[in-house]
């Protein structure tokens, strides 16, 4: 009988196990390539067997809501764009694989041949950030003050108005409404209106 085939070797997977005195790291990026950079750095440290290595590649970011002419949809939002966080220890072989990465430009803090890890200060900043300001983020769609729009639910449903005011953190509109001849303040949410079709 032929021999049976061995079993083929399991893929090298980083984290979540914890990696003995691994730190947190920040690489530089071109903006816009953030999530391409991690997954090319998932890759090569699979191909170069060096996924014990590091613990997390983390590029911040959340799902947040986006109003758009009254419907309502979800946009994923980079919280800091250029940038890709990195927990792993660093060691020469791993630092010569990162800087070959296209669209990695360095490290950020420290010098470039010899970085400097985020201290416990820095990470609880930056995950404040994300747990308070961030999340709660919710996005206008093309409100700007002077823009004409179409009220589309409630009392002034059908009326155009022009937006006066804008506050995302509140997600409201006031908006200028012509009231029997007399220009009416009306404060409204970001999914009662759209923007006026006719008016650019």
């Amino acid at each position: 009988p032929e021999p049976a085939a061995e079993p083929e070797e399991p893929a090298v997977e980083m984290g979540p196990r914890p990696v003995e005195g691994s730190q947190w790291y920040i690489l530089q990026t071109y903006s816009g390539f953030e999530n391409r950079v991690k997954k090319t750095i998932e890759e090569k440290l699979r191909v170069a067997n060096l996924g014990h290595l590091v613990e997390e590649v983390f590029v911040p970011g959340e799902d947040v809501t986006r109003v758009k002419n009254g419907r309502k949809r979800t946009q994923h939002v980079i919280y800091f764009p250029g940038y890709v966080l990195i927990k792993m220890k660093l060691t020469d072989e791993l630092w010569h694989l990162l800087m070959d990465i296209p669209r990695v430009a360095g490290f950020v803090g420290g010098n470039n041949r010899d970085p400097q890890p985020l201290s416990e200060k820095e990470l609880s900043h930056i995950r404040s950030q994300m747990s308070e300001g961030f999340r709660q983020a919710t996005l206008k769609d093309e409100f700007d003050v002077g823009q004409q729009v179409i009220v589309i639910d409630g009392p002034f449903a059908n009326f155009t108005g022009k937006v006066d005011e804008v506050n995302v953190e509140k997600n409201k509109l006031r908006v200028l409404i012509s009231i029997l001849g007399r220009s009416t303040p009306v404060e409204l949410d970001f999914d009662k209106v759209k923007a006026h079709p006719d008016v650019r």
